[in-house]
């Protein structure tokens, strides 16, 4: 199933996205669970499931996309995940993964602009598959982690280069206001299948800029959930982005930063395609 968030006529909303249109669950099972993380949290795929039949009750154009799961407590993102990041050496490649963490406040959702910051030329683009939990759980063995799983989406990990170098941490430059995006909608596990060999692309403009696969992960999912969950409590709704693969502005000799005006867009297999507009913040 393909499950959005969404405003309409001045209220929010979630439902499941069919032929063209969207069913509401909030009519549906709202008084139960009146948010897409209040059903997830209560298990209730099924319960979704079964509500989803019948006609859509509106157009997919009639509503404004928000994150699938409007306010995640977690999200947490892995830095130089791919290995077209890292020459491939007889160990494999780095020991441990980079995790950090940003902000809700640092995406836009599908069909919003991601913001070019006023204190920066150098903001670049970054497609990622994107896990989001659907149960809680700490020290999660790797061989049930995907048991944690309910489904998956799509984000534009931007990030602003320049201030990524000033001083020893991430946390800066890839946490500036909306310089990414999440979206547009969480396609359940049990749709997405295999996540093993996922092509991800991104286009600035229609152009490709990226092109690779999942099959190029260095820290697969499964360790990635296990890993985290020895740290910290994994929560319905939270996020994890996997890294992108190579091709992002920042490799290229000539960096072709992103600019106001331009249209990028993220394509994971099975999962859809996020687009944003770039303005100016």
């Amino acid at each position: 199933m393909k499950l959005i968030s969404y405003r309409r006529a001045g209220g929010e909303g979630y439902g499941v996205v069919r032929e063209g249109g969207i069913v509401d669950l909030g009519a549906r099972i709202g008084g139960e669970f009146p948010t897409l993380q209040s059903a997830i949290a209560g298990l209730a795929l099924s319960r979704i499931e079964a509500a989803a039949g019948g006609q859509p009750d509106f157009a997919l154009d009639e509503v404004e996309f928000m994150f699938p799961v409007t306010a995640p407590g977690k999200i947490l993102c892995i830095g130089r995940n791919y290995r077209g990041y890292h020459e491939v050496v007889a160990g494999g490649g780095p020991e441990w993964p980079s995790v950090f963490p940003r902000f809700p406040s640092s995406f836009a959702a599908h069909g919003e602009p991601v913001l070019k910051p006023r204190v920066s030329d150098e903001l670049d683009f970054e497609g990622e598959l994107c896990v989001i939990l659907g149960k809680a759980g700490r020290h999660i063995p790797e061989d049930r982690a995907m048991d944690y799983v309910a489904g998956y989406t799509a984000m534009n990990e931007g990030s602003v280069r320049d201030w990524q170098s000033r001083g020893t941490q991430n946390c800066p430059g890839k946490n500036f206001y909306r310089a990414g995006a999440i979206g547009p909608w969480m396609v359940t596990a049990d749709e997405v299948g295999d996540i093993g060999d996922l092509a991800i692309r991104t286009r600035v403009d229609g152009e490709l800029r990226q092109d690779g696969s999942t099959a190029m992960m260095i820290f697969k999912v499964p360790f990635l959930i296990a890993h985290i969950s020895r740290f910290t409590w994994l929560e319905p709704g939270d996020m994890i982005a996997t890294g992108s693969p190579g091709g992002s502005a920042v490799s290229e000799d000539a960096p072709r930063w992103l600019r106001p005006g331009q249209q990028v867009e993220i394509e994971v297999e099975r999962i859809g395609v996020l687009s944003n507009p770039v303005a100016a913040e």
